[in-house]
């Protein structure tokens, strides 16, 4: 398969702009919609394959886990960010490709999420939970950040362009159907009450009139704006169908990463919607293999 697109030849997380989400109505919806798609998560729980099963170690990290999958103990690793509404168990395809290519993968299983008990959730607690993980693998598993790939879906497509811009020594970093901020989620699951986030189209409409508040949750998983500070190689695939993150979203990203020079691909799928598919594996495969 080939591949097209654009192309160029230990910090801690201190908090975000939480504080301004009370006076931000679509903020309000949109961490409603983030616990529900929690709790989706726990009941969705799939049982692992055998030959994943007995190479699995789970880790505690306090209110967050992890999953650390090294059969052949290399010292090269994928650290995973999950998507919103998933659990670790349920990327179980990616994580067999992967080992094909003798690398380990460290899932990222947050607060709240999987089998993890319920607890508060907030963006803030998320990035914790990515920094308790990479602490986990950087200081007991002694693994260098030079052979740590970080690979987000979703909404774990933000939460690695965060953690990418504040550890530039990173491998690099791949976004698959990244979550690019507030603004570039698609108007009909921005509007849809049963399986989306269930914003009154009013709310919506006096929302994007109004700049402070439009301003105010563009604030919220800003990849568009870390992404100015990243400094890994970059890599970014997406479906231009995909009804939840948009594709005019990840074409902002890539070419702000373009603009930074850190851009290596920009793959458009014309479909495949959002989850992992088999596209976008290949396409994940092709870039690790490359490497």
């Amino acid at each position: 398969m080939k591949i097209s697109g654009i192309s160029n030849n230990q910090h801690t997380y201190r908090g975000g702009a939480a504080e301004l989400n009370a006076v931000n109505p679509i903020a309000v919806y949109t961490s409603r919609f983030f616990k529900r798609m929690a709790k989706v998560s726990r009941t969705n729980l799939e049982t692992f394959a055998d030959e994943l099963a007995v190479n699995t170690k789970t880790v505690k990290t306090g209110k967050s886990s992890l999953l650390d999958i090294n059969p052949l103990n290399s010292e090269n690793y994928i650290f995973f960010l999950h998507g919103m509404g998933k659990n670790v168990s349920n990327y179980q395809k990616l994580y067999k490709s992967i080992l094909d290519l003798n690398t380990g993968i460290c899932a990222v299983e947050y607060r709240s999420y999987g089998s993890n008990k319920k607890s508060k959730l907030t963006e803030d607690g998320l990035k914790k939970d990515v920094d308790k993980a990479y602490k986990y693998l950087t200081e007991t598993r002694g693994i260098k950040p030079e052979n740590i790939t970080v690979i987000g879906h979703s909404m774990g497509g933000a939460l690695a362009a965060d953690f990418a811009s504040r550890h530039k020594d990173i491998k690099s970093l791949i976004l698959i159907s990244p979550l690019t901020n507030l603004l570039y989620i698609g108007k009909k699951f921005m509007l849809n009450k049963r399986i989306g986030i269930g914003v009154p189209e009013k709310v919506k409409q006096i929302t994007d009139k109004c700049k402070p508040l439009k301003w105010l949750y563009s604030l919220n998983f800003n990849s568009l704006r870390k992404i100015k500070n990243i400094e890994s190689p970059t890599y970014i695939i997406q479906s231009k169908n995909d009804s939840i993150t948009t594709y005019q979203g990840s074409e902002a990203l890539a070419k702000n990463a373009e603009q930074k020079g850190i851009l290596k691909k920009y793959v458009l799928f014309p479909i495949g919607g959002h989850d992992v598919d088999s596209g976008k594996l290949d396409a994940v495969l092709e870039i690790l293999n490359g490497f």
